[in-house]
């Protein structure tokens, strides 16, 4: 994935947010006929996105419910606490778009929790009493404050952003720009968050 080559080509920390892409989706998700019912897509559109995933190594498949990711952020958070959090982010995009699986499901969350090496009684438990919901909101609203409105979004240096499945030439050449310094906060700026 590019997060990681990234990772290995420059000096940058990584971080996840929670962002709802589908806030008004059942908590067991949706098949997707139904989801999507009415949308049209640009000829090509699936080809296109199936080919950018290959090149970055992923066997990309269209899962047939649309998850509902609340339960997957707030389990991604367990995961940050149980220091598995880039390993437990992996394993859910896998599950979702090479397996297909329901990551709406709790069952599912905690399989992958224990894939991982963390105690996935304890996430159903935290899934149970909504124990990360609060600071899954609050990575929320954030997200939307700091205008986020398609996934993936990476945001660079709380600046610049990168929105969908792009190539990674375009990712190493903001993170070589920001890495070398070649751009900085202009003056009106510092100090904003």
């Amino acid at each position: 994935m590019r997060v990681e080559r990234l990772r290995q080509e420059f000096d940058l920390e990584f971080d996840i947010c929670a962002f709802d892409l589908r806030p008004g989706l059942p908590p067991a998700g949706l098949p997707r006929e139904e989801a999507y019912r009415g949308r049209s897509y640009p000829p090509g559109y699936f080809d296109q996105l199936r080919q950018t995933a290959e090149e970055a190594g992923i066997d990309m498949k269209r899962p047939d419910v649309v998850a509902n990711t609340r339960k997957a952020h707030e389990a991604t958070e367990f995961a940050r606490d149980g220091d598995r959090l880039m390993e437990f982010h992996r394993a859910v995009f896998r599950a979702y778009w090479e397996e297909g699986e329901n990551i709406s499901d709790g069952d599912v969350l905690c399989r992958l929790a224990g894939e991982c090496g963390l105690d996935g009684e304890e996430l159903r438990r935290a899934l149970a009493d909504g124990r990360y919901a609060p600071r899954v909101d609050e990575q929320m609203r954030w997200s939307r404050a700091a205008g986020v409105g398609g996934i993936p979004t990476f945001i660079f240096d709380d600046r610049f952003a990168v929105v969908g499945a792009q190539e990674y030439d375009l990712f190493a050449d903001v993170a070589a720009r920001i890495v070398k310094g070649e751009v900085t906060r202009k003056p009106a700026e510092e100090g904003q968050a």
